[in-house]
């Protein structure tokens, strides 16, 4: 007799950053997990819009975790529109006795809550959406009651951070039904460069000619304006004027890059290197050869960079706009990083300046960096799982 609980994950494509945790899912032996993708997007070679560029993944590992493509080969785009009707039929196959949803936004995400709650099957929600960067508006008003009610019918939210919760809290969700689960990372792959860190750090810092002694800032993501990666460089700017020589890894790509060049060139002694597009399985090694990663982000809910750099033992200095501080998320001030007031350079500047010239204190935030991640790890893809058979 099959007793195993059944969990059906619903989400747009395979996506990089999450697959890792579905093939975690998967080697839990009181599960049968199961995902059910909308599109092929992701599998083969495909034009990023932010990144500028042809993008592949390697880590996907489809073959790992049980899955179905509700839409065949199409290959269609993760936006508003993408939707599945042949998930009704596949569900009622599956008899899932949970369903995974990511949001609302999507059709095939409210295709999937729909056909639960008329099927009295709980489902459980994940989400990046946090307060602040809450623009009030008329729309935001409506779109506050409109997600008073979704959220009502939800059984519960598999939470990723403390502004998270916050924002689900404000719109009348009971704290009993929060599960934090934490943003997943790749943890196999992170795990084995950890191990590796030294090693990582000598080579990224060989490749770019950086001295070994030298300070290194890095940044990781598109480069696109809300970002604000030139941010980072007038920073260090102000800094190279006091005195304070940095090194500043800029990794990606993206239609902002010309434009950020050409502002890195007024820099005399410290430097400022863009390394492009880096394939998802090199990044350990530039957040191994870092000292400070530093996100200056307008508008970021969540960031999975964050959650990388941490594991790789990485202090964190981010700007007030982002959803990743907060007394038990990736980024916890005072103890692995600080936030200052978005757009501050100044406050920015000053921060870095701290941090450089407390070696001790550095190392103390870049050892409870690591320390956090690894729980946080555990949870994201071990322990959740256990929490969701609890309350099922």
């Amino acid at each position: 007799m099959n007793n195993k609980t059944r969990i059906a994950l619903v989400v747009s494509h395979p996506i990089q950053h999450f697959c890792p945790q579905y093939v975690s899912f998967a080697k839990n032996e009181h599960i049968e997990f199961k995902v059910f993708f909308g599109s092929k997007l992701g599998l083969e070679k495909y034009i990023d819009e932010n990144f500028k560029q042809e993008i592949s993944w390697g880590n996907l590992n489809v073959d790992k975790f049980n899955h179905e493509f509700l839409n065949g080969d199409a290959i269609l785009r993760s936006d508003k529109h993408i939707d599945a009707p042949a998930l009704n039929n596949a569900f009622q196959d599956f008899k899932p006795d949970l369903v995974i949803s990511y949001g609302y936004f999507q059709k095939l995400q409210r295709r999937a809550s729909k056909w639960a709650q008329k099927n009295n099957i709980p489902v459980a929600y994940i989400s990046d959406s946090e307060f602040r960067n809450n623009k009030k508006s008329w729309k935001e008003t409506i779109r506050y009651y409109f997600l008073r009610n979704y959220f009502s019918k939800i059984s519960y939210f598999l939470t990723v951070g403390d502004a998270n919760e916050m924002f689900y809290s404000k719109h009348g969700v009971n704290q009993s039904k929060f599960l934090r689960m934490h943003f997943p990372i790749d943890v196999k792959a992170y795990a084995a460069a950890w191990l590796q860190k030294d090693m990582l750090r000598k080579e990224i810092r060989e490749k770019y000619q950086i001295p070994g002694n030298a300070t290194v800032l890095s940044v990781v993501g598109k480069l696109v304006s809300w970002k604000n990666q030139d941010h980072i460089i007038d920073a260090v700017k102000k800094l190279e004027d006091t005195g304070v020589i940095l090194h500043l890894l800029i990794v990606g790509s993206g239609e902002m890059m010309e434009q950020w060049v050409d502002k890195a060139a007024i820099l005399k002694a410290s430097k400022v290197y863009f390394t492009g597009f880096v394939d998802i399985q090199q990044l350990p090694a530039y957040y191994a050869a870092t000292d400070i990663y530093v996100h200056p982000a307008s508008l970021e809910p969540h960031s999975i960079a964050i959650s990388e750099a941490i594991y790789m033992g990485c202090p964190v200095l981010l700007s007030d706009h982002c959803g990743s501080y907060g007394e038990n998320d990736d980024v916890q001030p005072g103890k692995n990083g600080f936030v200052y007031e978005f757009g501050n350079i100044d406050q920015m500047a000053q921060i870095i300046a701290s941090m450089v010239a407390d070696k001790g204190t550095l190392k103390v935030m870049a050892d409870y960096s690591h320390e956090i991640s690894v729980k946080f790890q555990q949870c994201a893809h071990i322990d959740i799982l256990e929490k969701v058979r609890n309350k099922i």
